[in-house]
Parts: structure tokens; C-alpha cells; sequence
């Protein structure tokens, strides 16, 4: 969501042919995983997908990484110190450690990609999550946005072929603030094997925030030569790696294959020597596949557990864990209807979370009744929260008809388009959905099936009424879900504002009393619901299947696949 991270919607109904159930690689040392979907965004500074991050996860390495347990520990920093108030980090970089171009990786390379990161010309969708929590980073990006319109008015007048002389001493302007807010700013190489991170606010999560993507450190150098910002990572040979794996070949729309990197600081400890990720659409497909012996591990629907489950050979490899996702209708809140509370929250009380995970997910996902899941924080701020939605004393057809009569709209002016992935599950959530609305409100719903890149894409620019979209979380505390609609985020994709909720998360943010902030979130929670800028369908588990070779797959809320330290018998 890490959906984070937003999540590939992914699992659909399907039949069972074939016997079987192999190898799923003919290399005797690696193993083939399935995404369902082409990874939208291999740039670490921008991704903001847990598909993107299941491969970068595997190549590239932050300061620590999460073990199975979630725990951090070390990665390209040996350790850290962290004060007692929580407000100030020192990590301390391992020497020797390289990029695959040869370079060694220093504490420049983390402070390039927070400066690429924070650029707001270069539109990094959680640029606008991560700046309130570091010293300075806020301004930072006030200046560099004032950089980019001085650069653009100079753009236009050499264009214009006038007097450039004023756009010339403005961009002169800029870029000296720019350097000047630089010097503050909360993050710093203080030398090649130290880097330093001054917070805003007390945050115990900190550390283990430093191995999502974001974090992940860029060659400045290589990332120039290869293309900038339009251009890096979106090839094979158009990024540079620091972890266990580089990608060797990039075959798009249909596999990334990645083998081990020798020169990783920690490579005898990295059992394979190969591992392709797949992109499968169709449930069919993979299935037939994985059981004819071609590929390792898949992911399954509901229908195919229940089917599988019979099966002796295949029984005892089945899985599931809890992903730690939360799964809803999300709204663009300045569409005309769904600019009206009420008419959000009929579409939300319309669809049956619970008829949805018995009829298609059919596994342990639970009715989301909160935004929090119940993988954060072992459940415990879930449980204050309790159930905001309360949904069967609630009669989605009167909230309807409120909304209509404060919007003076009538149905059938109520025409949505919801944007949804091409895969087959993905269309079978989306067909559920319209089915429910139409039927219980008479509200239609077109439906508009497109490829998981497409559809980040267009929730980035807004270009949906209605979109079944998933959050994962990005670090263990309910910060990681709660701050996603703050008035110009980068995933607020909905564009919903409300003031007293941005200011309650400031507030939690930077209280250290625990019992507080507790309280603080909770009020969070309880707008979120009351405003309903998305609608809690459900808190979704995962099941998949493994091939009986493969040894030391982790799954969990926080590392979607990490196969790492995985192994073949």
C-alpha cells in the first residue's frame, strides 16, 4: 500500500483443468512468481504501488529492510541511533557497498532521491505525505514549485522572443532559495557514511518507514545518464541496483526477470539465482499454468481454494495472510452527485460487503467497517475505533433521496463511470458494484475496465467518477491510512478536503502522548465516515498457492512477496 501504496486488485472465479502442479522454472535454482500486472512505476521516487514495490523490494535496498516479522534491520545502513524524543535518526552506512555500475552507495545517493522526491516539478504522488514529517521539507518543495514557475515564465519569453532579462533574474531568485531552504532542510549526508534525519514530530515508526520505496537511494550520476525523471527505470538498462537482484530483462506485459547480484554486500546469503515475475491477467491462465508446472506461485480466488482444497496434491499448499489492505469505492467528490455526502454514502450502504466476500472472495477477508485494518497495530486501534458505519441500521435508498433533494438532481441525471483493471477478478468486483447500485437505488453505473497503469494514472489525474481501489499499509501505525485524504496529498485522488480533518492529523502527527493521539485518530475515523469521500467494502486476506519446491516465501501486511531468502528443495 502496501495497495500504499495502492493495491492491484487482483483474484477472480475460475475452473480447474489439468493435474499437476510443478516446478514453474527450468532453472534448478529459481523460481517464478506471478504479479497478475505490469508494475506501473519501477522509479522509486515516484511508485506509489505495491506492485511496483514486490519487484524494487528484491533489486534495490533502503537503509534497513523489514524481516518476516516486520522488524527492521539492517540493510545499506549497519545501524542507527535514534534520540529519545524520536525526533532525530543517525543512520550509519556500511562501507563497500555498490551499485551495480560499480559505484559505491553513500549517503549522497538517499539525500539525491529526497531532493528528487520533494522537487514538486517531478509530481512524486507521496511527495505531500512524507515533507510534513522531516525538518524543512515542506519548504523545500514551496521553493522548488516557485523554481519550476519562474523556469516556465522564462520558457515562454524565449519562446515569445522578448526581453528575457526579468524571467532570467527570477529563475536566479529561485534557484538561490532553493539552495537556501536547502541548508535547513532535515536530512543530511553529513559524510558518505552518515546520513542524519531531523522529524517533525515524534515518530517511533521512522526507522522502519526508511525501507518503503520512497526511501530507496538513486545514483545521481546514473540517473541523469539514463534519462532523468521521464525516462529512469523504465527499462531494464535504464536503472542501476544496490540489492540482491538486477533485472536483466524486462519483457513488458508479460515478465521481469531478475538474477542474483554478485556484488550485493550480503550475497551469500541469497540461496536463488534467479526469479521471474510473471504478469498474468486471467485466473484461468495462471492456474493452468502453475498447474502444469510453469510457474511457482499464484494467487488464488475464492472459488478456486474451495476447489483446490479437494485436492490431495494441492491441499496442504495453499495459503493465506492478511495484506493488511482495506478495499473501497473511492469517489471524486467534485463530480456533480458525488460532490454530495449522502449520495457517496447510498452508493457505499448499496453494495453488501458481506454477500461480496461470501460470493466472490470466498476466504477469511472481513466487512471493513473502519479505514484502519486490523493488521495495524495487532488490531488494537481497530478495536477503539469500533464500527463507524453501522450498516444495517442504515437505509441507503433515504440517504438517496436526501442527497437528491440537497442537490436537486433526480436518478437518472446519476450517471458514473467507475474505472477498474482489466483482470477478470477485477472486472467481477466492478460488475458486483453496478449490479448493487442499480438494483437497490436504480443509480447506473458504467464500468470501464483498463490496465492497472492506466488506472493509476488516471486516479493521479482525477479522471474518475468512481473507482474499487485498494490502500495498503506503508509502515505498522494507523497514520499510514489515516493521512491519505489531506487536502492536496498526492493519493488524495479524490480531491477531498475538509479542514478540521487536516488538522487533526497534524495534531496526531505531532503528539507524543500516546493516549491522545489515540483519541485524535479516532475522531479521524470518525469523519472520514461521516463525510464518506470512499466507501469500506472489505479488509481483504490473500490466498495463494506455492509449488512444493519453493522454501522461505514471506508474506505479510508489509511485504507484500519477498522472496529474498527464499529457496528451492
Amino acid at each position: 500500500m502496501k495497495l500504499k501504496k495502492l493495491v492491484a486488485l487482483a483474484l477472480t472465479a475460475t475452473m480447474l483443468v489439468g493435474c499437476g502442479g510443478g516446478s514453474g522454472s527450468s532453472d534448478e535454482n529459481a523460481i517464478s512468481i506471478d504479479l497478475t500486472q505490469e508494475p506501473p512505476q519501477m522509479n522509486s521516487i515516484l511508485t506509489s504501488s505495491t506492485g511496483s514495490g514486490n519487484v524494487l523490494r528484491h533489486c534495490m535496498e533502503g537503509l534497513v529492510s523489514l524481516d518476516e516479522n516486520s522488524e527492521p534491520v539492517p540493510g545499506m545502513a549497519e545501524s542507527w541511533d535514534v534520540s529519545p524524543d524520536y525526533r532525530t535518526v543517525t543512520f550509519h552506512l556500511r562501507k563497500g557497498a555498490k551499485w551495480s555500475s560499480g559505484e559505491e552507495v553513500t549517503a549522497k545517493d538517499f539525500v539525491f532521491a529526497l531532493d528528487q522526491l520533494f522537487t514538486t516539478s517531478n509530481a512524486a504522488p507521496y511527495s505531500g505525505t512524507w515533507a510534513p514529517r522531516i525538518v524543512g521539507a515542506e519548504d523545500y518543495m514551496a521553493a522548488t514549485e516557485k523554481l519550476a514557475e519562474a523556469e516556465s515564465a522564462l520558457s515562454k519569453a524565449k519562446k515569445d522572443k522578448g526581453d528575457t532579462s526579468s524571467a532570467e533574474a527570477a529563475v536566479a531568485a529561485a534557484e538561490a532559495e532553493v539552495a537556501r531552504v536547502h541548508e535547513s532542510i532535515g536530512y543530511k549526508a553529513v559524510d558518505d557514511y552518515t546520513l542524519t534525519f531531523n522529524l517533525t514530530g515524534p515518530y517511533e515508526y521512522f526507522v522502519a518507514l526508511t525501507a518503503f520505496y520512497n526511501f530507496l537511494p538513486v545514483n545521481e550520476e546514473e540517473f541523469n545518464k539514463l534519462g532523468g525523471v521521464e525516462s529512469y527505470a523504465t527499462e531494464a538498462d535504464k536503472m542501476v541496483y544496490n540489492g540482491p537482484f538486477v533485472i536483466t530483462d524486462w519483457t513488458h506485459e508479460d515478465s521481469i526477470v531478475l538474477e542474483k547480484n554478485p556484488d550485493y554486500w550480503d550475497a551469500d546469503s541469497i540461496k536463488l539465482d534467479k526469479i521471474t515475475f510473471r504478469m498474468i491477467k486471467d485466473s484461468n491462465t495462471r492456474l493452468n499454468e502453475y498447474q502444469a508446472g510453469s510457474i511457482d506461485v499464484i494467487e488464488l480466488t475464492g472459488d478456486q481454494v474451495q476447489d483446490l482444497q479437494k485436492e490431495d496434491q494441492y491441499k496442504d499448499l495453499i495459503k493465506e495472510f492478511d495484506d493488511g489492505s482495506n478495499f473501497y469505492l473511492q469517489y471524486n467528490v467534485t463530480r456533480p452527485g458525488l460532490n454530495n455526502a449522502n449520495i457517496r454514502k447510498a452508493i457505499t450502504y448499496a453494495v453488501d460487503a458481506q454477500q461480496f466476500i461470501d460470493s466472490i472472495v470466498k476466504n477469511g477477508s472481513t466487512v471493513a467497517n473502519s479505514f484502519t485494518p486490523p493488521a495495524i497495530n495487532n488490531g488494537e486501534f481497530t478495536a477503539s475505533v469500533g464500527d463507524v458505519y453501522h450498516r444495517d441500521s442504515v437505509d441507503p435508498k433515504a440517504l438517496l433521496e436526501q442527497g437528491l433533494a440537497e442537490t436537486g438532481l433526480t436518478v437518472d441525471e446519476l450517471k458514473f463511470t467507475m474505472i477498474a483493471d482489466d483482470t477478470d477478478s477485477a472486472k467481477t468486483y466492478a460488475a458486483f458494484v453496478q449490479e448493487q447500485v442499480k438494483s437497490k437505488l436504480g443509480v447506473n453505473i458504467e464500468v470501464k475496465a483498463e490496465t492497472y497503469k492506466a488506472r493509476i494514472n488516471d486516479m493521479n489525474n482525477h479522471n474518475f467518477d468512481i473507482v474499487f481501489a485498494g490502500w495498503g499499509p506503508d509502515y505498522n501505525d494507523p497514520m499510514t491510512f489515516l493521512d491519505l485524504f489531506v487536502t492536496g496529498a498526492g493519493n488524495n485522488s479524490g480531491l477531498y478536503s475538509n479542514p478540521t480533518y487536516d488538522s487533526l492529523v497534524e495534531q496526531a502527527n505531532a503528539e507524543a502522548d500516546q493516549t491522545r493521539r489515540n483519541e485524535l485518530m479516532v475522531q479521524i475515523e470518525q469523519i472520514l465516515a461521516q463525510d464518506c469521500p470512499i466507501g469500506y467494502v472489505y479488509n481483504r486476506k490473500k490466498s495463494y498457492i506455492t509449488s512444493e519446491r519453493v522454501k522461505g516465501l514471506v508474506r505479510t501486511a508489509f511485504s507484500d512477496i519477498d522472496a529474498r531468502h527464499a529457496s528451492v528443495k
